[in-house]
């Protein structure tokens, strides 16, 4: 594999919570607009649109948070109840849920039909996610022995940066990705018939 460039020198000054900052209290605190967090949280309205994306490990009804000494888990149970409290204060119009994680499907199976959420991810309730560009990559010419990628993400994010997203529906692009990922069975909940009918580049 050719040298690799070091994405994160690029970002670094960009991130707003970072190391032991990232839980997934605060993760919650973020996406319900609680100032309590500490740092930047969601300050949506009832007309806007809200995507969500989440990259990590997971578990069967939990998601997982890093922390070399003290990990945290988002609980399905949290998760519902947090975006039960966006809808409930209006924190959007619709909003896209794209989750990445081992067994990230055991996370959506008791979201509520009526409250505009359309969710994806990478794997069913009992399955792995697996990673995509494998090998022994290259960073300032040390070997990271990584993957680079995560199969269901870079099939969706190749997939629009080749698409004019304004010309086909999320459910056009879930069955993209539903055609693509091999290794795992993705899945989609919640708000079908507006999947159905909305373009992808509306988020």
């Amino acid at each position: 594999m050719a040298e690799a460039n070091d994405v994160y020198a690029s970002i670094k000054d960009h991130i707003d919570y970072k190391g032991e900052q990232v839980t997934a209290e605060t993760y919650l605190k973020v996406i319900t607009g609680d100032a309590s967090a500490g740092g930047k949280v969601l300050q949506s309205g009832p007309e806007d649109n809200v995507f969500l994306y989440f990259v990590d490990h997971g578990g069967a009804g939990m998601l997982s948070f890093p922390g070399l000494w003290y990990p945290s888990s988002l609980l399905e149970v949290d998760l519902m109840n947090a975006l039960q409290s966006m809808h409930d204060k209006k924190m959007y119009k619709n909003l896209v849920f794209f989750v990445d994680a081992c067994e990230s499907g055991s996370m959506f199976e008791n979201l509520p039909a009526d409250i505009n959420v359309f969710a994806v991810t990478a794997a069913n309730a009992t399955e792995s996610g697996w990673g995509k560009y494998c090998g022994s990559p290259k960073v300032g010419g040390t070997t990271i022995h990584t993957c680079l990628g995560e199969e269901f993400s870079c099939t969706w994010l190749e997939e629009a940066d080749v698409t004019d997203l304004s010309t086909v529906t999320l459910q056009a692009l879930y069955e993209v990705v539903l055609g693509g990922v091999k290794m795992s069975h993705p899945q989609e909940f919640g708000a079908l018939a507006y999947a159905n009918t909305t373009d992808a580049d509306a988020f």
